[in-house]
């Protein structure tokens, strides 16, 4: 009986670029799919994702590394939420950022974002288990935000204010079906995906 041999992460990344007109050097390629491998193997232990094979890739990967590659974003990232290191881990091995900060309360997702940095080998990405607002003054300014399975509240934007460039952009990743009362300042819509991007300026909020 022959068995079946199901697609590596690395093939299924592949394709996925592939779909979406992405090319990235090897490297990225070859550590976005570890990426995937360790999100795999730790979901059997924390729920991370309800997501397997290319729907994972697509959406833990090649939707915020199509994001990057449309914003083209520098500095310092901080990504609220971090929960299973998309969309803060992608984006910061495509664009790279000068520091990501992996911002995660929970205490076991937490410990699986510093196993990533440290799997991984991304030596300019700390872990920080707490809230943002009880970290915010320690992250140096971002330039960026990324948000995502988190609400984009009006308090959670007076929070961001003090503590970034007045000229920082909040990149908030959601579905059609989410509301804001919060007006943007530019909209993308993913390609091949229900996932709506709203980019907030905070000097123009």
């Amino acid at each position: 009986m022959k068995i079946r041999q199901w697609p590596s992460h690395f093939e299924l990344l592949e394709s996925e670029l592939l779909k979406f007109q992405i090319e990235l050097p090897r490297s990225q390629q070859l550590t976005l799919a570890a990426y995937c491998d360790e999100v795999t193997y730790w979901n059997k232990k924390i729920n991370l994702t309800g997501l397997i094979g290319a729907d994972m890739v697509r959406r833990l990967v090649v939707e915020p590394a199509w994001i990057g590659l449309q914003l083209k974003p520098k500095g310092v990232l901080a990504d609220i939420g971090s929960g299973n290191g998309s969309p803060g881990i992608p984006l910061h091995v495509v664009c790279g950022f000068e520091m990501c900060h992996l911002i995660e309360a929970r205490g076991r997702r937490a410990a699986f974002l510093r196993h990533l940095v440290t799997t991984l080998k991304l030596p300019d990405a700390r872990v920080h288990r707490a809230r943002f607002e009880a970290v915010s003054s320690r992250l140096g300014a971002p330039n960026w935000i990324s948000v995502r399975g988190v609400a984009l509240t009006k308090e959670l934007l007076e929070s961001i204010r003090p503590v970034t460039f007045p000229t920082a952009t909040i990149v908030w990743m959601t579905s059609p079906a989410v509301r804001t009362a919060l007006k943007p300042t530019n909209t993308l819509r993913v390609p091949f995906s229900d996932t709506e991007v709203l980019l907030f300026q905070l000097d123009l909020s």
